[in-house]
Parts: structure tokens; C-alpha cells; sequence
């Protein structure tokens, strides 16, 4: 009993503390964390946070309907992990962010020696596949959406969706022109499938998920067995968080190269800039944004799915929301998530 009482004083004592008086947090090498294992938790008001600024934009977007949890790792801690609608084992539809990591595993075939580089085109692979200028799409065109093939998300429904997709006219002759496409990362996953002999599943649970700790997770596949490249992923909120940290550590976990860096840097690099001023763009198949300065890269999904890497800030987020679209939600989001919420870190170059 007695021991007891001097436990809840002790706890006294501490909570009326000034919260300036608790010891800094340890450094972790953040660009290297075994990401098998979970995170190690953190402080919202550890140096760099302005902590007032980052509670009020998480209030902010927990007050919007759409809005279901968030993630926050920030220097290799986790010190966000809340839920509106869900909890840590709820499995979340993230829809377009399944784009993002089929751009990963394709990275991954390089790496492993399976495709050559980005530079095939798939007639390579599917010879008799529809006319002469679709056979000439690139994987690169695939990665940038750049291929011209048209956007229809029908094709999961139909019996044959490689030649579903194919049999469409294309927008633009590949290379010349940006459109978003689900279809044509189908396509790509059909590519990824045919250079593998593995669907993106397969391959993703031996040589992705698996090896930064990923175990809780599906992925819908079409007819055929083929994963479903433009969307169709569920995963917990916490393991979205992982993948972004795996691509701010450059590909690696605990010294292991799980993407080779090279990779990663190629993802990130604003291959379609959207304006004269590349503050937006596109990457292989991540979003890129400039803002104030800084480099935020960005897997998204539909209705308000996010992965944030911010490499100024050591810095990812991840986001979930509801599938039902709303335009004034997103706008909402975006302000509270770039100003508050982002906005609350500091560089890492002001510290």
C-alpha cells in the first residue's frame, strides 16, 4: 500500500510539472530505424513542435465529418496516432495510395534483377497487345502517367480487363501529355506480373511488407489474378505510416536496402511538373508539392487517403477519411493539413 501512495504522488508531482522541465527525448538515427519493429513513441512537444499549432489542426480535421484518423512520425517517434472513426487494427481502403506502392514494387523488380530498367515498352511482354502505338507505352510513360491510356475504373467488373483497357483509343500519343489513369497502372501491374511471374501481392509479402513489419493487410486482384494496380489496397493507418518512413530513410531499415535509394530518389524527382514554376507535380506515381520552399511528396487516395514524406522536416504523415467524396472536405483538409499541421514542424536547418 504504501508503495502505492508514493507512486501516485510521484505521479502528482510530475503532471503539475511544467512540461518544459521533462528531459529531451533521446536522438534516434531516423534515416535507419528497424522499421520490423513498431515505432517508439514520442513527445508532441519535443523540440522543433510547435505543439499549441499542431493540436489545433489535429482538432481542426477531427472536426470535419470526412475525416477518419492520422499518423504523425516525426523524427523516427511516433507521436500522433488518433482515431475519429476506427482503431489501430481497422484495415482502411486507400484506394489511389495502392499506386504508390505498386511504384515501389516495381523498383524492387530493378533492385532484384527482374526488369532492366524503366525504358521497356510493353510489347516487350505482351506482344500481340493491341496496336502498334499502344505496344510502344514505356513503363516509364506507366509510372509518370504519361501513357495516354484513358482513365476507366470499370475494369476490375469486366471478364478480360487487359484487353478492356487496351481496347480504348488513346488520348495522346505516350510521352507527350499527363493524364491520371487507373487503368493504366493496371496496365503496369499486368507488366509487373508478367516481368515477376508474381502478382503484386505475392511479391509485396516477400519482399516489401514483410520486411518493415506489414503483416495485417489486402489487395484485391482482378480475373486473372493480377492485382489490382490503380487501387484496392486496405491497411491499418500505422503501416501506411511505415511505408512513408521507409521512403524518408531512402529505401533502407536497420541497415537492410530495401529500395535501393536510387529508386526512392527517382520517385521523388518531379518527372511532370503541372507549372512553369514546379511547385506541382508528378514523380512515379507520387504526388509532389513545393511549398514555402520545402518538398513535400505525397501518395494519395481517393476521398482524403494521404501519405505525406516531408524529408526538411524528418517528417510523415498519414492520413485516412472516408471513400464518400467531397470537394469542400478535401479543400478544408488540405488547408488545416499543410498550415496546422505541417506547419507546425520546423526544418530541420532552423533547429
Amino acid at each position: 500500500m504504501k508503495r502505492f501512495v508514493l507512486l501516485l504522488g510521484f505521479i502528482w508531482i510530475i503532471s503539475c510539472e511544467d512540461k518544459t522541465s521533462l528531459p529531451d527525448e533521446p536522438i534516434l538515427d531516423w534515416t535507419n530505424l528497424d522499421l520490423s519493429q513498431p515505432f517508439e513513441t514520442g513527445r508532441t512537444d519535443a523540440e522543433g513542435i510547435d505543439e499549441d499549432q499542431l493540436e489545433s489542426g489535429i482538432a481542426q480535421a477531427k472536426a470535419l465529418n470526412n475525416f477518419y484518423a492520422i499518423a504523425i512520425v516525426y523524427k523516427g517517434r511516433l507521436i500522433v496516432e488518433d482515431y475519429k472513426n476506427g482503431g489501430e487494427t481497422t484495415k482502411y481502403p486507400v484506394w489511389s495510395v495502392t499506386k504508390s506502392i505498386l511504384s515501389a514494387l516495381v523498383g524492387q523488380s530493378i533492385d532484384l534483377g527482374y526488369l532492366d530498367n524503366t525504358s521497356k515498352n510493353i510489347g516487350n511482354y505482351f506482344p500481340n497487345a493491341a496496336d502498334s502505338a499502344k505496344r510502344e507505352i514505356t513503363i516509364n510513360h506507366l509510372l509518370t502517367m504519361s501513357s495516354g491510356i484513358p482513365d476507366n475504373t470499370g475494369y476490375m467488373s469486366e471478364a478480360y480487363p487487359f484487353q478492356f483497357i487496351l481496347d480504348k483509343d488513346l488520348l495522346y500519343r505516350s510521352g507527350t501529355w499527363w493524364n491520371y489513369s487507373s487503368a493504366a497502372t493496371h496496365i503496369l501491374s499486368y507488366v509487373f506480373t508478367a516481368v515477376t511471374s508474381e502478382s503484386g501481392l505475392s511479391f509485396g509479402e516477400k519482399n516489401l511488407f514483410s520486411k518493415i513489419g506489414i503483416s495485417d493487410y489486402s489487395w484485391r486482384a482482378d480475373a486473372y489474378g493480377v492485382s489490382n494496380g490503380g487501387f484496392g489496397l486496405n491497411m491499418r493507418l500505422i503501416d501506411m505510416a511505415k511505408f512513408g518512413q521507409l521512403f524518408l530513410q531512402l529505401g533502407t531499415s536497420k541497415g537492410e536496402q530495401i529500395i535501393s535509394s536510387e529508386w526512392v530518389n527517382k520517385s521523388f524527382n518531379m518527372a511532370i511538373p503541372f507549372n512553369e514554376e514546379k511547385t506541382n507535380g508528378y514523380g512515379y506515381l507520387w504526388w509532389i508539392r513545393v511549398l514555402n520552399g520545402e518538398k513535400m511528396i505525397y501518395a494519395a487516395g481517393y476521398g482524403g487517403q494521404y501519405i505525406m514524406v516531408v524529408p526538411s522536416k524528418a517528417l510523415v504523415v498519414a492520413i485516412t477519411s472516408s471513400s464518400q467524396y467531397s470537394g469542400e472536405y478535401g479543400q478544408n483538409l488540405n488547408r488545416i493539413f499543410y498550415q496546422d499541421i505541417i506547419g507546425s514542424f520546423s526544418r530541420l536547418d532552423r533547429q
